[in-house]
């Protein structure tokens, strides 16, 4: 994952409070924003008819939402707060600007790319199937938890006109 510095120089906005069990986004959402997780954790999870799955979790200087930089294609995953969790927020608009101040973060957010592609390449490889990748993913969550988490995404997505 990354190592971003999280300096509080640069003029972010105020960061975002999410509660644990709250939608930052969900999949088949417009992209538009990248997170940076100053504390907490974060799931990102696959969706798939009335089925999550957790791929992976994001902590503290991670972050999720790159490929909103490069694209204007919807989101591919869905991301719950697993815990209480600060982020910073940044609009696409603003990425460049961000960039520009932190020139360091092009390496950082490369990088993740890079792993996160290797990851993805090396499922393909061994022709894992989903159940197959939530029993490797870094943290397994109760049937209660699931069925929480589920109702959540649902709401959220029908306030949005998503579903």
């Amino acid at each position: 994952m990354s190592d971003l510095e999280l300096d509080s120089n640069h003029n972010f906005d105020k960061p975002v409070q999410y509660k644990k069990g709250q939608v930052l986004f969900a999949q088949g959402e417009s992209s538009s924003l990248l997170y940076i997780v100053q504390s907490g954790e974060i799931g990102i999870f696959l969706e798939d008819k009335d089925r999550l799955t957790l791929l992976n979790t994001v902590g503290e200087k991670d972050f999720i939402g790159e490929l909103s930089m490069f694209s204007d294609d919807k989101r591919n995953a869905t991301a719950i707060a697993l815990s209480d969790s600060r982020l910073v927020v940044v609009q696409k608009s603003d990425i460049r600007k961000v960039l520009k101040m932190c020139p360091e973060w092009v390496t950082n957010i490369m990088l993740t790319l890079t792993d996160r592609l290797r990851n993805t390449v090396d499922v393909l490889r061994e022709h894992r199937v989903v159940d197959e990748m939530q029993s490797a993913s870094q943290r397994t969550l109760s049937a209660d938890e699931i069925n929480e988490f589920q109702k959540t995404v649902k709401d959220y997505k029908s306030r949005r006109g998503l579903s």
